[in-house]
């Protein structure tokens, strides 16, 4: 059995470090700068390879990345499971339920971001045959290829650096770059396929077959089995030991399957982190754990290595990279935006999914490798290809920000609230909104009928609104808040992560549940949107306490700092009977109180409802004398 020598232990603890080292600290700095992590990293590669580094220090170079020997495999290896563990989680924060939710418009800007690109890559040679020196078949369905895929895991680094991974439009680039990577890895497949002699008709339909039994069983089957075994792990083995050793053990183990049928292992990792991430007992400080585990290192690693494998100096062609550079923001931006504005988007947004999909980085190098290694391609189009993944990688962050922020502008304009629960409580919060002529809508779960009626701003909605017909009947652009405060939990909980697409998770609060009020409120996790901090609210208590007081007017307690909001809804004198609803900020601006921090600022007023059996004077509070009942608001 071989083994690393003593030499080649340094070189490659030498070679790991270095890259985190230098990864890190180009990260670092352009952040400063307002980018994403991922162009630091992808810079910090290049800085170190045959590019810079090697051009100018050659021997320092050879000495510190051999091409030969042990330590090169070795550090290949690193970077392969790199890859593997970032598409891992990915997949873990993909929910199904809300990629179904959009699967029409998923379906439309992947099919013209595949289309269009394809297209343009096929008949490339055709448009310029002075530059291309290859034209054949197999040549042309590879470009087409090579320009229809997109990087799942730079779009999806790209995205969580941006903070729009789990926006409505961050799942739409994902759900669709998941079709795209797919199909494109298909196609690879076979083009490779046929380049092999040895391969057949049947070889390729079983790929094709065992592929898509494979994502259908774990989406399906896998994915219920998973959230059965989730809990015996969980009560089982220790954290977070356990449950990382479990879950990337099947990550690898779905790796390894689909890299035996001919499709690459990453496809395999993500599909079974996918059935693994929509398990309601994957909880989300297990994500995190994971999440830390793989970004701070192995992720750090395989995006530096990017910059490693490419010489840009002497197999450098000027006029190809700028033709394969037009035909790749062309192609993929056009199609995919207009897939997504033909799917319900504004121009903005569908620009937006074109800047998204339009990062190719780590798919397209182990694209271009896989073919220079097979002989589909030369080197000249392997660096124009690789200039290409890197700088359509390391624009997409700047893009989509550039793209956004007017049309963030916009939508912010709408103030209105849409309240979920037919009930006192909502009764109560929807008189409240109404006095401040904020527009509101009323829907209720429970009735399934169909009753859209209107007064000033008012609007009663008895319908589902997790169903989709009855969710396109309502006009969203008006309302930009979601409460979900029905008797049915579990509904509230969908409804929530449905409207975090539309309105953000920022601006979605549910009503806490019975089961989380088991716990002490203050150690609920602050990332949820949990209505009515600091006490134990639900809504059968809530409602009991209505029900006693025949009228319900608001109350009003200015502000002067967060410190002092806590200790009024802290004293005990308080902590069962004052209902806080919203903070008030201007005349029509109003959040409601919830479970994470509040960026409270001094004359803010905080509107709550005292359900004590007689009101406590202001002076027994320990606040200040500007407590007061107001019938007017």
């Amino acid at each position: 059995m071989q083994s690393l020598s003593h030499h080649e232990i340094i070189i490659l603890l030498l070679q790991v470090s270095t890259m985190l080292l230098i990864g890190r600290i180009l990260a670092e700095i352009v952040k400063k700068f307002n980018q994403p992590a991922v162009v630091g990293e992808l810079l910090a590669g290049i800085l170190l390879g045959p590019t810079l580094f090697g051009h100018y220090f050659p021997e320092l170079f050879q000495t510190l990345f051999p091409a030969k020997g042990a330590s090169p495999l070795v550090l290949h290896g690193l970077t392969s499971i790199a890859v593997i563990l970032l598409l891992f989680i990915a997949g873990l924060e993909v929910e199904l339920s809300l990629i179904f939710n959009q699967s029409r418009r998923a379906l439309m800007t992947s099919f013209m971001g595949i289309v269009i690109p394809f297209l343009l890559g096929f008949f490339a040679t055709s448009f310029f045959p002075a530059t291309f020196t290859q034209n054949n078949l197999l040549f042309n369905l590879f470009l087409g290829t090579a320009l229809s895929i997109s990087a799942l895991p730079v779009i999806a680094r790209t995205l969580m650096d941006l903070g729009l991974f789990k926006s409505k439009l961050g799942m739409l680039i994902i759900a669709s770059a998941m079709m795209d990577d797919f199909l494109g890895w298909m196609f690879f497949s076979v083009i490779l396929a046929l380049m092999n002699s040895n391969s057949n008709v049947a070889t390729l339909v079983f790929t094709v077959m065992a592929t898509l039994s494979f994502t259908f069983l774990m989406l399906s089957i896998g994915r219920k089995l998973l959230d059965k075994a989730l809990p015996y792990v969980n009560n089982s083995l220790s954290f977070p030991g356990g449950i990382l050793a479990f879950t990337i053990t099947l990550g690898f183990l779905g790796a390894a399957f689909t890299e035996s049928i001919g499709i690459h292992a990453i496809f395999g990792s993500f599909i079974v982190a996918v059935a693994l991430g929509d398990s309601v007992h994957m909880s989300s400080k297990t994500k995190e754990t994971i999440h830390d585990f793989v970004t701070n290192i192995f992720a750090t690693l395989f995006f530096v290595s990017i910059g490693l494998k490419v010489d840009f100096i002497h197999n450098f062609n000027l006029q190809l990279v700028l033709i394969i550079m037009l035909l790749s923001y062309f192609g993929k931006i056009i199609g995919c935006g207009l897939g997504a504005y033909w799917g319900g988007f504004s121009w903005r947004k569908a620009l937006a999914v074109g800047f998204g999909m339009n990062a190719r980085g780590a798919m397209e190098i182990i694209l271009a490798t896989l073919a220079l290694q097979a002989g589909l391609i030369d080197k000249p189009i392997f660096v124009a290809l690789v200039v290409m993944a890197l700088v359509t990688s390391m624009t997409s962050g700047y893009l989509i920000k550039l793209i956004l922020p007017r049309e963030q502008e916009f939508n912010n304009s709408a103030k209105g609230f849409i309240v979920m629960g037919d009930n006192a409580l909502g009764s109560l919060i929807v008189k409240i909104l109404a006095s401040f002529k904020i527009p509101t809508l009323m829907a209720d779960p429970t009735k399934p009928r169909i009753n859209l009626s209107s007064k000033a701003d008012l609007f009663i909605f008895h319908g589902n609104l997790l169903d989709k017909k009855s969710l396109e009947k309502i006009d969203l652009h008006r309302y930009s808040t979601f409460l979900a405060i029905s008797a049915d939990d579990q509904k509230n909980d969908k409804a929530c992560k449905i409207f975090e697409l539309e309105f953000g998770e920022e601006n979605t609060f549910k009503l806490i549940s019975a089961r989380e009020s088991l716990t002490a409120s203050l150690a609920l996790p602050i990332s949820e949107n949990n209505l009515f901090r600091g006490t134990h609210w639900q809504l059968p208590h809530i409602e009991r306490k209505l029900t006693r007081k025949s009228a319900q007017e608001p109350c009003y307690l200015t502000i002067a700092s967060e410190e002092e909001l806590n200790t009024f809804l802290a004293h005990p004198k308080h902590r069962k009977s004052i209902l806080p609803l919203f903070i008030k900020k201007g005349r029509r601006n109003l959040i409601p109180v919830a479970s994470f921090n509040l960026p409270i600022e001094k004359g803010d007023e905080l509107i709550y409802i005292d359900l004590s059996p007689r009101s406590v004077k202001p002076k027994e509070t320990g606040t200040p004398e500007i407590l007061k009942t107001s019938k007017n608001t």
